[in-house]
């Protein structure tokens, strides 16, 4: 049975205090932090390689993950430490509702790209060449190709965020509360619209910070981006969903 819950509205400031928190949470711990995250990633990436249905598999999974980082991240707040169990947290509670979160999640993206194909066409795949082989086509036929791309990525940029807003904190409100999976993506989203300028602000301050990340050679600023974008979700969950009653 889950647990009654509240969402508050934090300030835009908020997002932040949330990275703050989550750099206290990692510093202290940042061996087995960046040791969990290096399995995690090894174990994506093996999943990806498998021909065909890779990279729909880990899609499938990405609520596990998310809910193993959850429950890591709450140890590490417990002054617990931080291992690799947590990375079966998920599989160990709640399988069931995360498997239907991933499926929710995993049809909702074929469902964006199969519109974005659409709309977009060869254009899209022209797009993708191009990020392989920049040196591929001149600036021009370059631009060109984007300008065609333009409207079908937007469409596509437009119907992914409710979907990633839905999916944010469902693995949690899983985990923690007991959350049945369409409680859960409600309950996410809501907190996301009811939150969208802290959020904003947390989102532009990761995405410069996971741009950073990528500069440093050997994947090694991935190792400190992944935890800390993962515990400081855990944060924003914390300060947005406050019980109602004693749990």
């Amino acid at each position: 049975m889950s647990a009654a819950l509240s969402v508050l509205r934090a300030p835009a400031g908020e997002g932040l205090n949330w990275l703050k928190e989550a750099w206290m949470l990692f510093k202290d711990a940042a061996l087995p932090w960046m040791g969990v995250t290096a399995a995690a990633f090894l174990a994506l990436m093996l999943l990806a390689l498998i021909p065909g249905i890779g990279q729909h598999l880990v899609e499938l999974l990405s609520p596990f993950l998310v809910a193993a980082f959850m429950a890591a991240a709450r140890a590490a707040e417990n002054r617990e430490p931080v291992n690799f169990l947590h990375l079966g947290a998920g599989f160990r509670s709640a399988p069931q509702p995360l498997l239907v979160v991933g499926v929710a999640y995993l049809a909702g993206t074929l469902l964006i790209e199969l519109i974005m194909r659409g709309i977009g066409g060869a254009s899209l795949q022209q797009l993708g060449q191009i990020a392989v082989d920049p040196r591929a086509m001149n600036p021009e036929e370059a631009r060109e190709i984007l300008d065609r791309a333009a409207p079908s990525l937007l469409i596509g940029l437009t119907l992914l965020t409710p979907l990633l807003m839905a999916t944010l904190f469902a693995p949690a409100l899983i985990l923690f509360h007991g959350f049945r999976p369409g409680n859960a993506l409600w309950w996410s989203l809501w907190a996301c619209g009811r939150n969208w300028r802290a959020l904003l602000v947390y989102s532009l301050l990761l995405g410069a910070l996971g741009t950073l990340a990528l500069i440093i050679p050997l994947g090694l600023g991935m190792l400190v981006f992944l935890p800390l974008a993962m515990i400081s979700t855990y944060r924003a969950y914390r300060t947005l969903f406050r019980p109602t009653e004693s749990e």
